[in-house]
């Protein structure tokens, strides 16, 4: 009789994955769902269930779902979407920071000689003013 390595007491060991880096597991709230997940998922539907109803009547149901996904998109998009550890609210920062900088950034350096002269001067005047008020 053959003893498998894998059999434990005539069954099969379950494995479960772990993976390696600990810090991408998050503790799930609601059915599966991150304490982030819910409350963006939250914010969208407070923001789209409003336009659905206001605009039903006068777009049509396919126009005021349409309306809806492109109100409440924004929302749901900043709980699920993360890339590199960075979610998508801090990605459309970091990008209007890029593309509203200067693209030519020039060298400037502080001469150290120059702001110790204008210490110096303005010690001197200092100390005259100093002076005369004494008189």
């Amino acid at each position: 009789m053959r003893i498998d390595k894998d059999k434990i007491g005539g069954f099969m060991a379950h494995y479960v994955p772990i993976p390696k880096d600990l810090n991408d597991i998050k503790e799930k709230f609601i059915m599966g769902f991150t304490k982030r997940q819910v409350i963006c998922f939250g914010i969208g539907l407070v923001l789209g269930a409003p336009v659905y109803f206001l605009t039903r009547a006068s777009i049509g149901m396919s126009g005021a779902i349409f309306a809806m996904g492109a109100v409440a998109a924004p929302a749901i998009l900043c709980g699920i979407y993360k890339k590199n550890g960075v979610f998508l609210e801090k990605q459309v920062k970091f990008m209007r920071e890029y593309f509203t900088r200067p693209r030519k950034r020039y060298y400037r350096t502080t001469n150290i000689f120059v702001s110790i002269e204008r210490q110096i001067e303005y010690n001197r005047i200092k100390k005259k003013l100093r002076d005369a008020e004494r008189k």
